[in-house]
């Protein structure tokens, strides 16, 4: 409790932070709003006011988004109400008080971002600065962090302070600067928003995350450097091309990827300590943390999928090609997960903080790119499945399935943190925690040579498949 009461507010802004950062370069890229193709293109361009035109999209979509942030924020106040003292009733007002007034704080500040029609650099930058002060407030480098207020109005239960209203405040007037600011957005830009978001709905629609992947990075103009960051020569006969392809591939990632991929790690780490601590639910936040940043590690096994003519050219099994993306996918995911390690032991050091941690690195890598790989390869369902006899099942059968594949990849990530919880049991019985933290991490190199094993034979087991389909239909 003294801890919290002396920090908790310190890391509670650093998670706002991180949210108006997005907001922030959201709105320098041309969002919040992603008005239909037809809107942009009649109603913008027609002789009305814009600011009129475009306020009311603007008061649905913030309407929609403080509604879901104070049912997230209410949400973690009714579990915060399991290990804090004070009433639940609460706890989950000022959760839900706190989610809705960052996602207001965050949407006004993206609003104000492309009104101003801010640049992308800068947005970048000020979304930079504002994420390392809070970083730096939480860390005890720096005070005066301004979305420190945001965490003492969440924390308004164990002690009232008067400045925490003045985060509802800042929230009201930059929403409503944005409100002003709204119609001097770029019509340029919104069309090219407008038609991105419309095909990335369409892709969720059908649960292609691949292509949700890859219009995500459109809408965010991330594009690969022309230069790399470090050239790789290879003088005479290659040995490893896979290997050297994914390289070169990874070294031409932007600096934006890169921090995503830290900061997904800082994320599951932060989320595996409060684990730890007591809060199983967050193994989950940590599993999917690590999963997002896997799909962002297989990147050249999903350009290889990406192009087939050119995979099919090679006189070679397409899951022979495809399992030598492993290693460069694994060695992408280990510095991920020991950012994470070094957040969590940074969040309580200690001599077995950094043990248990070291033992739980591999094992999260590995669950990361297990159900990346998984969610690559398997691509989006189709309506047959591979097969006919799919398409003959009852649709609850078909709907279970469908649960099933979009579900599944998400869980292997949530495996590979399983090995925290194992050590957490054997430290409360009195056991020694790393080894019980080795032990789960070998079940998980167990599931991921399965998978390993299932993209090498993947298309001989369709094959059969296929066959047994086939004589199936002739008898």
């Amino acid at each position: 409790m003294a801890h919290l009461r002396s920090h908790g507010a310190d890391w509670i802004g650093l998670a706002a932070a991180v949210v108006i950062a997005i907001g922030v370069r959201s709105g320098s890229r041309g969002g919040p709003l992603a008005l239909e193709h037809a809107d942009v293109r009649h109603v913008l361009l027609a002789p009305v006011d814009r600011t009129t035109a475009m306020r009311g999209p603007a008061l649905r979509q913030v309407r929609f988004l403080v509604f879901a942030g104070s049912i997230v924020g209410a949400i973690a106040g009714v579990l915060a109400t399991h290990r804090l003292p004070g009433q639940g009733a609460a706890w989950a007002a000022c959760g839900a008080l706190f989610g809705a007034t960052t996602v207001a704080l965050a949407y006004g500040a993206a609003l104000t971002a492309s009104g101003l029609r801010l640049r992308s650099w800068m947005g970048t930058l000020l979304a930079l600065v504002l994420v390392a002060w809070a970083v730096a407030d939480a860390a005890n480098a720096a005070e005066g962090s301004p979305t420190t207020v945001l965490g003492r109005l969440a924390l308004w239960p164990l002690h009232f302070e008067v400045i925490g209203l003045a985060g509802i405040v800042l929230a009201v007037a930059l929403c409503a600067t944005g409100w002003l600011l709204v119609g001097n957005v770029s019509v340029e830009a919104a069309e090219r928003r407008s038609t991105l978001v419309g095909q990335l709905r369409f892709a969720a629609t059908l649960q292609d995350i691949r292509t949700v992947l890859v219009l995500r990075r459109q809408l965010a103009m991330e594009l690969p450097r022309v230069r790399p960051w470090v050239r790789v020569r290879v003088r005479g006969t290659d040995r490893f091309p896979v290997w050297t392809r994914g390289v070169r591939s990874l070294l031409r990632w932007p600096a934006a990827r890169a921090s995503r991929l830290v900061l997904l790690g800082v994320v599951a780490g932060l989320a595996l300590r409060g684990a730890w601590a007591g809060t199983t639910p967050l193994v989950v936040v940590a599993g999917v943390a690590l999963f997002i940043a896997g799909l962002d590690a297989v990147e050249p096994l999903a350009q290889e999928i990406d192009h087939p003519t050119r995979r099919n050219s090679v006189p070679l099994d397409a899951g022979y090609v495809e399992l030598r993306h492993v290693p460069a996918a694994v060695a992408t995911m280990v510095p991920v997960c020991v950012a994470g390690a070094a957040a969590a032991v940074l969040a309580g050091p200690s001599t077995a903080a950094v043990a248990i941690a070291g033992a739980c690195i591999v094992p999260a890598a590995l669950g990361a790119v297990a159900g990346a790989l998984v969610s690559v390869i398997a691509g989006a369902p189709t309506q047959t499945g591979g097969g006919d006899a799919w398409s003959l099942l009852p649709p609850e059968v078909a709907g279970m399935r469908v649960v099933y594949r979009a579900g599944w990849p998400p869980a292997l990530a949530v495996i590979g943190s399983l090995p925290v919880l194992a050590a957490r049991t054997a430290a409360r019985n009195g056991v020694g925690a790393p080894p019980a933290a080795l032990a789960a991490g070998a079940g998980v190199v167990v599931v991921f040579v399965i998978v390993c094993g299932w993209v090498r034979t993947r298309d001989r087991i369709h094959e059969w498949w296929r066959a047994q389909m086939e004589m199936a239909g002739r008898g």
